[in-house]
């Protein structure tokens, strides 16, 4: 919305309420009906609280609206849900990992509280930071991928639901004096809720967790933490020398540590359903060679748009109904790869 006028104003909003008071609006290009009446017209409309970029609606034009509102889901609620799904996934584990659900989802609501109400609030220049209940289910989506075989002690289920928190609030923040707070938040959850160290926890120079290290073609991938770092590096560049042996444009890539890290990353959001990531990064960064390769490795098939001379929302919307028929009809795990060159109409 636009600034405040000096008596609190805004012109759009004013547009709306000019047209609850009279029924319509006054024509100024053609003199000849100057008044436009229009009829059989509903408003919807969606606001929340001002703050967080979202600005006041006066109440010059909220007393025109029939309002509904709701609050929040209690923690009570929200805890009982995820006990239940949590419960129901993992009942044939050892009995130590089910001790410590009540804990899990305790310290995630707590985790979530201080996310929402602590220093990573959105700002101009973070308006991204808006987190919601979709994320603890993208935890928690994460934690139930675990291995009964696997997951014994509860040290192995701190593990992984560190990783799943860094994946999913982690990713998202911008510098490392936020990436730092939310990383001492979870480590002292950790260490109060679970009695455990830091050195317990991180048995590795960082935490990776991923389901490829079996091979691309076997028929249960379990998803797991890798904690030999120099083996990931050596698998993810077999399958890159797998990926350009059966391409004929070949992905030249030093696979650094980074990089895996990140091909890790991109195939963890794939194996989820309706996953979906947003890559950030300078030109050349590799953003799109590294989806290439992750969704090579999550053994789905790779639909990209070409973009040529003439290009039209017509032709667009051909390509998207293309992709959905390839993943729907034909039944091929699809990743759908949109660049940002490829933007012709906004």
């Amino acid at each position: 919305m636009p600034m405040k006028e000096v008596y609190g104003a805004q012109p759009p909003l004013e547009l709306i309420r000019q047209f609850f008071d009279y029924q319509g609006w006054y024509e100024r290009k053609t003199k000849e009906k100057p008044f436009m009446k229009f009829e059989d017209m509903i408003y919807v409309s969606a606001m929340g609280p001002p703050g967080g970029g979202r600005s006041v609606i006066t109440p010059r034009i909220q007393r025109h609206f029939n309002l509904l509102t709701y609050t929040d889901m209690q923690f009570e609620s929200i805890s009982t849900i995820f006990t239940n799904i949590v419960e129901s996934f993992f009942y044939n584990f050892t009995d130590a990992i089910k001790d410590c659900i009540s804990h899990l989802i305790e310290c995630q609501l707590e985790i979530y509280d201080n996310v929402l109400n602590g220093p990573l609030k959105p700002t101009p220049n973070k308006s991204h930071y808006t987190f919601n209940l979709r994320d603890i289910s993208k935890i928690f989506q994460g934690i139930v991928a675990a291995n009964y075989k696997l997951v014994t002690q509860p040290v192995h289920l701190v593990r992984m639901w560190i990783h799943e928190n860094k994946r999913v609030f982690g990713d998202r923040l911008i510098d490392n004096k936020d990436r730092s707070f939310l990383d001492d938040m979870l480590l002292d959850r950790a260490q109060v809720k679970f009695a455990l160290s830091k050195k317990e926890i991180f048995n590795a120079e960082r935490l990776i967790f991923g389901d490829y290290m079996e091979g691309i073609d076997v028929e249960t991938r379990i998803y797991k933490q890798i904690d030999d770092l120099r083996l990931l590096q050596t698998k993810i560049e077999e399958y890159l020398d797998e990926y350009n042996s059966a391409v004929k444009q070949q992905m030249h890539l030093v696979m650094f540590l980074d990089a895996c890290d990140h091909v890790s990353r991109i195939g963890r959001v794939l194996r989820q359903p309706l996953g979906n990531c947003f890559l950030l990064g300078v030109g050349g960064s590799g953003r799109q060679s590294l989806s290439r390769l992750a969704t090579f490795i999550s053994n789905y098939k790779i639909f990209q748009i070409e973009v040529v001379k003439g290009y039209q929302m017509m032709n667009w919307r051909e390509d998207v109904k293309k992709a959905l028929m390839q993943a729907g009809v034909d039944n091929k795990p699809t990743s759908f790869l949109f660049v940002d060159t490829q933007i012709i109409d906004e």
